[in-house]
């Protein structure tokens, strides 16, 4: 997987030296490497696997069947639903999923409360989840902050101290999920609209790189969007050690201005060194 995504970047990065960074003859005057610049890429890919694991619980509390008869099948799955628990289970072998992956194993979630009223929560603990057999590991904790009243958007915090793919990524979270459509039509997905906003940081386990993000703008997501995601700008900080390698602004280019694609799955890396920018396109395969 990793080698695959590094090809795809190589690709991009040659397309992008020959159309904006004509000053320089060698990318490495610019004082970064592929290896480097590939954190920005590794930020969009661990959001969108944690990101996954989050829309498949939510999307399975809403799902019309399960509330009734407390087991469905949803995307390959054996959905179980009891007051306290919220099981979906691939199984021991790989399934094919909607997105084209194959997935096994359980996403298996401890229910407090009622998750559509202010502090509900789902409690995820993966249990031999893989994806394209790359483990999965870690807790999600996903809990209702309510919405003051009715004043303000549903609030969800989504925690994660631990989330990692295989021995590619770490990943920590401390994000907010603010809803501004949707949220109480908890038998409908396709009016989903919510952002995406807060911390997060992870390294790369093979090498001595890691980044922490900012949200310039928050992450849009609209379930009505075959990619989910619609826009929002994230300031990638790379590190190596105590010292700052580069600065990567990954940008989901949105619904506004010239270069708005809406619900395209292609992203912007702009990467900043030496008071240089460099610009290259990214796809990426949905959240």
């Amino acid at each position: 997987m990793k080698h695959a995504k590094r090809m795809v970047l190589r690709s991009a990065l040659a397309l992008a030296m020959v159309g904006t960074f004509t000053a320089c003859e060698d990318f490495s005057l610019c004082g970064l490497t592929e290896e480097d610049l590939g954190m920005g890429d590794a930020f969009i890919e661990t959001t969108s696997y944690f990101m996954n694991i989050v829309n498949r619980a939510d999307e399975a509390m809403r799902d019309e069947t399960l509330q009734v008869n407390g087991s469905t099948t949803i995307d390959g799955a054996t959905v179980r639903l009891t007051n306290d628990s919220l099981i979906i289970d691939f199984g021991p072998n790989n399934v094919a999923t909607a997105d084209g992956k194959l997935r096994r194993g359980k996403i298996a979630g401890a229910v407090t409360g009622d998750y559509f009223a202010e502090a509900g929560s789902i409690s995820i603990q993966l249990q031999g989840y893989h994806v394209d057999d790359v483990a999965i590991t870690g807790d999600l904790t996903v809990t209702n902050n309510g919405n003051n009243n009715g004043v303000d958007p549903w609030e969800i915090a989504l925690v994660s101290p631990n989330f990692a793919m295989g021995n590619l990524y770490t990943y920590d979270a401390n994000l907010s999920m603010e809803w501004t459509s949707g949220f109480e039509t908890d038998t409908i997905n396709e009016d989903d609209v919510f952002t995406i906003s807060g911390m997060a940081s992870g390294s790369d386990l093979q090498d001595t790189i890691s980044f922490e993000t900012a949200f310039t703008e928050p992450m849009q997501f609209e379930r009505a969007c075959e990619y989910l995601v619609t826009g929002g700008i994230v300031d990638v900080s790379l590190t190596d050690g105590e010292a700052e390698v580069a600065a990567v602004e990954v940008d989901f280019i949105g619904n506004d201005g010239p270069d708005a694609d809406g619900c395209n799955n292609v992203v912007m890396l702009n990467a900043s060194c030496d008071g240089t920018t460099v610009s290259f396109p990214q796809n990426f395969d949905g959240f």
